[in-house]
């Protein structure tokens, strides 16, 4: 092993949520290492096929305070309108841009696409170093830095941090090494996640449709392409992954309805199990956890990532806010930090939580009711008001960069 090499942030994992930190911290006088285990010139998938990121208003307004915005604004598709409805059930609630005078509720973006677009920023970042393919293979917290052991190929090397920040997902090594409890709730359905082609286009409308196997959301792309996420039992989401393409766009449009009319084409169709993940903060000095190493929620209402963007944002201000002042992993820093974001990520997760209970439970007058909440909902401007903001991510104390400022303003 090599002679210890020295950074101020040590961040462990490289997808959104690290690199979207890792360009935060470009605006401040910070060195940052970032370990990835994937071999970045090979994150990219056939953009037919592509994931979807849902991104709130709010998150647009970070990432554009970021210089990532222009980057992508050609391809994120915006979201103007949000349809709300349960299967065999009377009722809609809808969000409409305009009544909340903003441009748009929230945008979608193809995930290979806004992860080309922060790694090419990072590309062009002075103080950045990026490792990878590697692996974090021991970690040890102390007094005055957190010792770390990457391993690159045959090559290993000692780094010493003054912060690390997991941003590893929701089956994060970093938390599992240092022994930090996590409370998992296995929702025992699986996402089933498409990109398809509709006969009608969506016209920048999104729809969440609950049914009695989980919701089904559908999402407007560029070029008339709709993302699907349709949660479904395990075995089900196996049995209709399975399936050849017609029967499988008749059991979408089956389950959907005929708002968009008839599904004309569906890409590669993935499955990925769901699961409530909520981990305790470290007791480990100098550590935080971030994104889905933090709170992994159901995909319902599309608040996974832009919850994370929130850390990003929240993380990044306490260290500019301490510049000067106090060492980047001191604790001081890391209980502002938590203290900033365990309001929101207790709300967002009992909000998401709840819709899955509420919509997923079939009791004698329940429907009903559901359905009666949907039309109150839509007739009560401040009920729409409220979610909007929440959903939006314009509730409660906003980071420099989520109001569109710059860490050094």
């Amino acid at each position: 092993m090599s002679t210890a090499r020295e950074c101020d942030v040590l961040i462990v994992g490289g997808g959104l949520v690290g690199s979207a930190l890792a360009c935060a911290l470009g605006e401040l006088p910070l060195s940052a290492v970032l370990v990835e285990a994937r071999d970045p010139a090979r994150l990219e998938q056939p953009s037919f096929d592509a994931r979807v990121t849902a991104l709130a208003n709010g998150s647009q307004r970070i990432l554009a305070a970021l210089g990532i915005w222009p980057r992508i604004a050609a391809d994120a598709e915006p979201i103007e309108h949000i349809h709300i409805s349960e299967r065999g059930r009377f009722g809609a609630a809808r969000i409409r841009a305009a009544e909340e005078g903003v441009p748009a509720l929230g945008y979608t973006i193809e995930n290979r696409l806004l992860g080309r677009a922060l790694w090419d920023a990072l590309a062009a970042a002075p103080r950045f170093t990026c490792i990878a393919p590697a692996a974090v293979t021991a970690v040890e917290p102390g007094a005055d830095h957190v010792r770390a052991v990457v391993k690159q190929g045959e090559t290993t090397t000692e780094w010493r941090a003054k912060l690390l920040v997991a941003a590893d997902g929701a089956r994060s090594a970093i938390r599992s090494t240092l022994g930090v409890a996590a409370d998992e709730h296995d929702y025992r359905q699986c996402a089933l996640v498409v990109n398809c082609v509709p006969e009608v286009p969506p016209a920048r409308r999104a729809f969440e449709r609950f049914t009695p196997e989980g919701p089904l959301a559908m999402l407007p792309l560029t070029g008339g392409r709709v993302g699907a996420i349709w949660t479904v039992p395990p075995e089900r989401a196996e049995a209709l992954a399975a399936l050849p393409e017609q029967a499988f766009r008749e059991r979408l449009e089956a389950t959907f309805g005929g708002r968009l009319g008839r599904i004309l084409r569906v890409g590669e169709r993935s499955v990925y199990p769901l699961a409530r993940v909520t981990a305790a903060a470290p007791r480990a000095p100098r550590v935080v956890l971030i994104g889905n190493a933090a709170v992994s929620l159901h995909p319902v209402a599309g608040q996974g990532f832009n919850l994370a963007l929130r850390d990003v944002a929240a993380l990044a201000d306490v260290l500019a806010e301490s510049r000067g002042k106090l060492d980047p992993g001191d604790d001081r820093v890391r209980e502002r930090f938590l203290a900033w974001r365990d309001g929101d990520r207790r709300r967002v997760t009992q909000f998401t939580h709840g819709l899955i209970r509420l919509f997923g439970r079939d009791l004698p007058g329940l429907g009903v009711a559901r359905g009666l909440g949907l039309v109150a909902f839509d007739l009560l401007p401040g009920a729409k008001d409220a979610l909007a903001r929440h959903t939006m991510g314009r509730a409660g104390r906003l980071p420099r960069l989520a109001r569109g400022l710059g860490l050094a303003q």
